[in-house]
């Protein structure tokens, strides 16, 4: 065999290794991350507003405002969708779960607004609330975050 024919099948092998290795056409570099909005890092201790929580996602916003075992909820529904009657629960320190009674509960249009007066058993106070969850009929929307001072 000639010195060209042998030299030919190492080129070949050599442009498919080269071909093989860079085929995804991003260099080898990494991807920058976009930037997201955040908001600052507190610098010091975060106080909240007492008994104020508040839930927001998908265009449903609630706050609820405890006076000792009793309760204001203001719910917005921004969804797209009806939202089914409220209910809520609050497990306290302990790990005991314990139910809210939602007067007048009913369904909110998408678009609508409503307000409730829930009442909790008289052992639940905004001193010894750990986590609060809202429902819509059967389904779980989540957990109530604290809202800190202004």
């Amino acid at each position: 065999m000639s010195a060209p024919r042998r030299i030919l099948p190492l080129i070949v092998l050599v442009v498919a290794l080269v071909v093989g290795c860079t085929g995804d056409g991003d260099g080898g570099r990494t991807p920058t991350p976009s930037a997201s909005p955040t908001s600052p890092v507190p610098t010091g201790p975060v106080h909240f507003e007492p008994g104020h929580y508040r839930y927001e996602f998908e265009g449903v916003t609630a706050d609820l405002v405890f006076d000792g075992n009793d309760a204001t909820m203001d719910v917005k529904n921004a969804s797209g969708a009806e939202l089914a009657a409220p209910s809520l629960y609050v497990i306290d320190g302990t790990g005991a779960h314990e139910d809210g009674v939602v007067a007048d509960a009913a369904p909110i249009p998408d678009g609508e607004s409503a307000t409730f007066a829930v009442t909790f058993p008289d052992d639940v106070t905004e001193e010894t609330i750990g986590l609060v969850g809202l429902l819509f009929g059967d389904s779980d929307y989540g957990l109530f975050a604290p809202v800190p001072l202004a």
